[in-house]
C-alpha cells in the first residue's frame, strides 16, 4: 500500500508529535502503520520519542525483521529500555537477530548475580519521560491494565530523574508535566548492590518500592520491600525471620495494595468518566 506523502512528512518533520499520536493508538494499529514500507531512518526517530512501554508493545506487533532493523539503529539506552519491557519469549526471538555487539551489551544489562538487587528487581516496570504530562501518563497506565507501586521518571539519557507516588499523580492537574511533581530526592539502588546493603537504603523510610539503576546509571527496574525481604530469606536459609521483618513485610504489602488499588480504580474509570462527561455535554 502506498504511503501518504503528508503522513511521511509528518513522521519526518515532527517525530515527537507523531510519537504522541501513535502511543495513543492500539499497538497493533500503530505497528501496521509504521510497518507500511516507511523507511527505517524515518521510523527510528519516532520510536525513540515514544514512551518505552507503548514502544515495546508496538515493536512486538511489527514484523520481526523491521523490529530488529529499528532496534539496530537506536541509541543503546533506548534499546535497553524497550527490550526490558518486551515479552520474554519475544525478547529471545529478537535477540537472535540483533548484532552480536548489541546482544552482548543487553545480556550484561539483564543478568545479575543471585545475591544482588538486580536479580530480584522487577525489570518490567515502565518508566516515563520527565516532559510527559500527567494526563498522557495516566492514559499510558490505563492501556497497560496493571497496577504500579511507583512511577519512575527519567531524563533524556534514560537516567532516573526521580519518582512519583500513585497518589501524587492522581491529584495532579492533567496538563502538568511529570518533572513538576517528581520527587528527585529518592536515591536509586544500584543493581549490583548486595541485598544487605540495599536493605539499609534511606529510601525505605519514605517508599515501599525503590527504583534501580544499572552500572551506566540507566533505569533498570524497581524492587519493593517485600521482594527484598524474600530474597534475603532465600539467600540465607538458616536465618530466622525476625518480628521486625515480618511486620515490615505486612505493612509494605498493605500500603502497596492501597496505593495501587486507588490508581487502578482511577485509570479504569477514566474512560467511563469521559463518556459520561460527553453525554452531559450532549444533553446541554
Amino acid at each position: 500500500m502506498a504511503i501518504n506523502p503528508l503522513s511521511l512528512d509528518f513522521l519526518t518533520q515532527k517525530p515527537g508529535m507523531a510519537a504522541r499520536v501513535l502511543q495513543s493508538l492500539e499497538a497493533q494499529e500503530s505497528a501496521i502503520y509504521l510497518a507500511n514500507d516507511i523507511p527505517i531512518r524515518v521510523v527510528a526517530p519516532v520510536i525513540e520519542k515514544i514512551e518505552s512501554w507503548p514502544a515495546a508493545r508496538i515493536l512486538e506487533c511489527m514484523p520481526l525483521d523491521k523490529t530488529c532493523a529499528v532496534l539496530s539503529v537506536l541509541k543503546y539506552p533506548v534499546v535497553a529500555a524497550i527490550m526490558r519491557l518486551v515479552d520474554q519469549q519475544q525478547r529471545q526471538l529478537i535477540v537472535e537477530h540483533l548484532p552480536s555487539q548489541l546482544v552482548n551489551a543487553l545480556k550484561r544489562s539483564l543478568s545479575y548475580p543471585e545475591d544482588t538487587v538486580g536479580a530480584w528487581m522487577d525489570d518490567l516496570t515502565p518508566h516515563f519521560s520527565r516532559e510527559l504530562t500527567v494526563g498522557d501518563c495516566l492514559a499510558v497506565l490505563k492501556k497497560a491494565q496493571q497496577s504500579f507501586e511507583l512511577i519512575v521518571v527519567i531524563n533524556d539519557k534514560h537516567a532516573i530523574d526521580g519518582v512519583i507516588s500513585p497518589s501524587a499523580l492522581l491529584i495532579s492537574a492533567p496538563q502538568r508535566k511529570l518533572k513538576e511533581i517528581t520527587d528527585s530526592g529518592c536515591v536509586a539502588l544500584a543493581a549490583n548492590n548486595s541485598l544487605p546493603v540495599a536493605k539499609k537504603a534511606e529510601g525505605w523510610r519514605r517508599y515501599n518500592t525503590l527504583p534501580v539503576r544499572d552500572s551506566n546509571d540507566i533505569f533498570a527496574g524497581t524492587i519493593n520491600r517485600t521482594a527484598l525481604m524474600s530474597a534475603m530469606l532465600m539467600s540465607q536459609p538458616a536465618r530466622k525471620t525476625t518480628p521486625e521483618d515480618t511486620l515490615l513485610a505486612h505493612l509494605s504489602s498493605a500500603m502497596v495494595a492501597t496505593a495501587t488499588g486507588l490508581l487502578a480504580i482511577t485509570t479504569s474509570g477514566m474512560g467511563t468518566a469521559r463518556t459520561e462527561g460527553n453525554s452531559d455535554d450532549r444533553k446541554r
